[in-house]
């Protein structure tokens, strides 16, 4: 099966303010997304992160063996659309365990970015994006996969389908 998410904010402490998460401290917020995503997610599925998955630079001591500890933990074949935040190089995100990073990315139907701005570019394709947290789930073409409006949980490719009006679209799954 394949997912999305994005904006997960891993050791951000204070997204927990910013987005209103309920969450006492930045590991508990941590462990909850990470097994929440095992739940839905398992070893054989793909998921594509669109952005803004850990919070930290890559010159900080110790944040790489924190990154690659977070997605060792989590199922799936992890793959990356590059958000704002995400301060490592391409080539380190890949060395840390993620399959392939991209700037944005076509899966199916779907053109998965970071940023919904772009999808002004061509109002006939369907973006997926995380970056705006909770400030909309779903608009015309767009829909926001970010932890903050799914409970933290990976959207399904057939539950996008759904959102688009697709009934049977992924069937052969």
């Amino acid at each position: 099966m394949i997912y999305f998410s994005g904006c997960h904010h891993f050791q951000h402490a204070n997204i927990i303010i910013h987005c209103g998460r309920n969450f006492i401290n930045v590991g508990q917020m941590n462990r909850y997304m990470i097994d929440v995503h095992n739940e839905i997610v398992k070893p054989e599925d793909t998921v594509y992160m669109l952005g803004d998955f850990f919070w930290g630079r890559n010159s900080r001591s110790g944040n790489s063996v924190k990154l690659e500890s977070i997605l060792k933990q989590m199922n799936g074949h992890k793959h990356l659309i590059l958000g704002n935040h995400d301060e490592f190089s391409p080539f380190a995100y890949v060395n840390l365990g993620f399959e392939s990073v991209h700037t944005s990315l076509m899966v199916e139907d779907f053109y998965l970015v970071h940023d919904p701005a772009v999808s002004c570019i061509d109002r006939r394709q369907k973006f997926l994006c995380s970056h705006v947290h909770d400030l909309f789930k779903k608009q015309k073409n767009v829909l926001n996969v970010g932890v903050d409006v799914w409970s933290y949980k990976p959207v399904s490719i057939d539950e996008a389908y759904k959102e688009f009006g697709y009934v049977e679209k992924s069937i052969c799954y």
